[in-house]
């Protein structure tokens, strides 16, 4: 039986013996649901100049008032904890990722240091915070707080900043991706992002038979910044579900626009993981992208990654099923790559399996990676499955795709991804 929490008789908030019991709850959390967790330790490096200018009773009255604040940071799961006179501790158990303790500092941040009366004197407070993250800086609850006065430490004596971490490599990571975070925000209040195209090509004419719309954003200095430098952030963030949200409207805009200019291609969207999880307003969304043009869904084809299907394959096919009332296409992208169940496959409700670039990575040269390729194609064709493959480079890769009867390709052959506002004149020039 858990001893009763003491409490801190003039904040109310949780003692400093009662921390213990929570650390330990954290960590036993972390560990049995493989999660994250933060605590942070809060010092006001103002206090002593407070107590000559407030007194001792003008002090409580400032700590009373801080610790309001605090219970205003928190989430459900989160506990606050008077730790000493002059620090308080956080323990965050509401992040879903390390980098969300970047948000809960902020807010901390932002609560704390607003100004305050007291005793006819407006008080301007200064914090200075350390942080450990569970488990990555440890699972022992002795440690946690040996490790947050070393990161406390660390921050008084660099001086220009307010906050650090116990592991400052790790620091510096999830630095990296608020960054790119608010880099993200900017992008989509401004509505700044790039739609790339790649071409998909006819494997037997040569011919242009759709397009894969790609979604891109700018650095500072007008340069395109790689997926994989902005997307996982994204996703960790739920961001990716506005990003998409702005990919498929662009994605019928350009629909519209090509058609003016008499080109009639199929355009393939990704459509991310969590996007498919957020299965009702998914359907929301390209169900109203259907209300605004009839014609648009039988246009667009929505490439679904493999893994989020097997993770459910009932919720999935319910979904792919009103996905495809709607008119839509259904395409399995990077076959191969993940789960790869074929029986799974064949009850799925879908017009087009894309076999990821890693299989033909060695081919021809390698008649294994060869053969594995020639019978993924084999059996996608016995189930009446188009054939895209992704990744092609060279010649001798599309001779062996042309023989094995792959329908399409797309790959550095003919084309790398191009800007939407640019296809339209390259689509005309093109000779196969």
């Amino acid at each position: 039986m858990k001893e009763p929490i003491s409490h801190d008789a003039l904040t109310g908030l949780p003692s400093r013996s009662s921390l213990w019991a929570f650390l330990d709850d954290t960590i036993n959390q972390t560990k049995r649901n493989r999660t994250t967790s933060g605590v942070l330790l809060i010092e006001f490096d103002n206090l002593n100049a407070l107590k000559i200018q407030l007194g001792e009773k003008g002090v409580d009255e400032f700590i009373k008032i801080m610790a309001r604040r605090v219970k205003k940071c928190l989430w459900d799961l989160d506990a606050a904890i008077r730790f000493k006179d002059d620090q308080f501790v956080i323990v965050a158990n509401s992040i879903t990722h390390a980098s969300d303790i970047h948000v809960v500092m902020n807010k901390v941040n932002d609560y704390l240091s607003m100004e305050c009366e007291i005793n006819n004197s407006k008080i301007l407070p200064s914090i200075l915070t350390g942080i450990v993250l569970i488990p990555m800086d440890t699972t022992e609850t002795d440690e946690v707080m040996s490790h947050a006065g070393i990161a406390l430490e660390k921050v008084k004596a660099d001086k220009d900043n307010s906050y650090g971490y116990f592991d400052q490599e790790f620091g510096s990571i999830i630095e990296e991706q608020e960054a790119v975070k608010n880099a993200i925000l900017d992008t989509l209040e401004q509505e700044s992002f790039v739609l790339m195209l790649q071409p998909k090509i006819d494997t037997k004419s040569g011919l242009i038979c759709g397009v894969e719309a790609l979604v891109r954003m700018r650095d500072i200095d007008g340069n395109i910044v790689a997926p994989d430098e902005f997307i996982p952030v994204a996703e960790n963030s739920n961001l990716i579900l506005k990003i998409g949200d702005w990919v498929l409207n662009e994605v019928q805009n350009l629909n519209a626009s090509l058609a003016k200019q008499g080109i009639k291609i199929p355009i393939s969207v990704n459509i991310s993981d969590i996007q498919f999880r957020n299965g009702a307003d998914l359907l929301s969304t390209l169900h109203l992208l259907v209300q605004k043009n009839n014609d648009v869904s039988s246009d667009i084809i929505l490439e679904i990654s493999e893994n989020i299907i097997a993770s459910d394959v009932l919720i999935a096919t319910t979904l792919l099923t009103e996905l495809k009332s709607y008119g839509y296409q259904i395409s399995i992208d990077g076959f191969g790559a993940g789960f790869s169940s074929i029986p799974v496959l064949k009850d799925l409700n879908i017009d087009e399996l894309k076999i990821d670039r890693y299989f033909l990575r060695d081919v021809p040269s390698n008649e294994k990676s060869t053969a594995i390729l020639k019978s993924i194609i084999m059996l996608a064709k016995s189930m009446d499955l188009r054939v895209v493959v992704m990744g092609v480079e060279d010649s001798a890769q599309l001779t062996v795709l042309k023989e094995h009867g792959c329908d399409e390709f797309q790959g550095f052959l003919v084309s790398e991804p191009m800007e939407a506002e640019n296809f339209a004149s390259w689509y005309k020039a093109y000779s196969p």
